[in-house]
């Protein structure tokens, strides 16, 4: 029986009109969706206003509603980095706890993981701290 392969969910948040970052950042997800064999499920950026609360990230909450519509398959909500969720410690842990009660994982382009079972540190080299839920 063949594993089924895991599927990609990207999100990014930007505040800036300037989009040279985020189309840096979302490249190199896409890269590493790539590298990993995933399939592709989509992008999700929150942009403005929305990237900067903790509280109401429209964009954030479509991925998790597509995540969950998509079924019961191995999926992951990819981000470059940690801080692409949020700089708050406390409010990443909840978003990140969105995901995992969906049965699904978080992990950085730097392969770092957050999953139901608690975190993988692979290579690190992005983190700005752990993730707690």
């Amino acid at each position: 029986m063949d594993e089924q392969r895991p599927l990609a969910f990207i999100y990014d948040r930007s505040t800036t009109e300037n989009t040279t970052e985020l189309e840096r950042r979302l490249k190199a997800c896409g890269e590493y969706v790539t590298a990993q064999g995933w399939g592709f499920g989509g992008w999700w950026v929150d942009n403005g206003d929305y990237a900067l609360t903790n509280d109401r990230r429209p964009a954030l909450d479509t991925l998790l509603r597509t995540m969950r519509a998509a079924g019961t398959g191995p999926r992951v909500c990819l981000v470059h980095d940690w801080d692409r969720l949020s700089r708050d410690m406390q409010a990443r842990g909840l978003m990140t706890r969105r995901v995992l009660l969906l049965d699904g994982w978080v992990e950085t382009c730097a392969g770092e993981k957050r999953t139901a079972g608690g975190s993988e540190l692979r290579m690190g080299r992005l983190s700005s701290g752990p993730i707690t839920a």
